[in-house]
């Protein structure tokens, strides 16, 4: 439990000194599906791309994708998973919006 504590701190500490988001700012969508079904389909996108990714939840729903850390990536971005009682906010950030983790994201709203 200590080690998802620290864990989640680092990940916490990365998301903050994060570079900021391309002009414009994030991009954001909503969806009706749970952060279950959401991130299952968003982790087959990225999967099926050969995209590295990592998945933390968060304990009152939602959580945070990224690839944070991967070898060869120099430009991380993160996908935050918010709950909003009966839809999930799904914020893209520091991605192309063209990119597999904008289409990904999209496809799985």
């Amino acid at each position: 439990m200590k080690d998802l504590g620290i864990f989640t701190l680092i990940s916490v500490a990365a998301m903050a000194a994060a570079p900021a988001p391309e002009k414009g700012g994030p991009t954001t969508f909503a969806t009706a599906k749970s952060t279950e079904e959401f991130a299952a389909c968003f982790e087959r996108t990225q999967d099926k791309l050969s995209k590295p990714w990592w998945f933390v939840a968060k304990d009152n729903g939602g959580g945070t994708f990224s690839n944070l850390g991967a070898h060869s990536v120099s430009k991380p971005y993160f996908l935050l998973i918010s709950d909003r009682g009966v839809r999930r906010e799904i914020q893209l950030q520091n991605a192309n919006l063209d990119g597999p983790e904008a289409r990904g994201a999209a496809q799985c709203i």
